[in-house]
């Protein structure tokens, strides 16, 4: 029989600082992590901030979360956030998904007001994490 308890990662905690600032905390797992060309982000945003300030594009696909926290209803959605995406700023109000193509340029994404505190889930498909400021 094979071990596949190599496959099953406990507690994946990790945390993200840019400008000194921590702007991500929650689990956390690279491509060594999961052996497979995807990094997964996941975090609960309690209070308002600036998550990603500066413009930027990727050379991979990215998909992004944003689901109450409300486990018998993830539809209750008590949050405005502003993503801006191919120069386009999109509001979020409600539960929502959001594709980022490869070479799209996206940001800034602010947590503008929190009611009530809102998963936050990143899917980057890529072995290494690799930007663009956009000028």
């Amino acid at each position: 029989m094979t071990d596949y308890s190599k496959y099953v990662l406990k507690e994946p905690r990790g945390q993200i600082e840019r400008d000194g600032k921590i702007i991500f905390d929650g689990i956390l797992c690279y491509p060594k992590d999961l052996g497979t060309a995807c990094q997964f982000h996941y975090s609960v945003v309690h209070e308002a901030h600036v998550n990603e300030a500066t413009p930027h594009i990727h050379d991979f696909p990215i998909v992004m979360s944003f689901i109450g926290s409300n486990p018998s209803n993830i539809y209750d959605f008590d949050a405005e956030i502003e993503f801006t995406i191919g120069g386009q700023k999109q509001v979020i109000t409600t539960t929502s998904v959001i594709t980022v193509p490869p070479g799209t340029p996206h940001c800034p994404l602010v947590f503008k007001r929190i009611g009530k505190p809102v998963v936050f889930v990143e899917i980057m498909l890529t072995n290494e994490y690799k930007r663009r400021e956009v000028i």
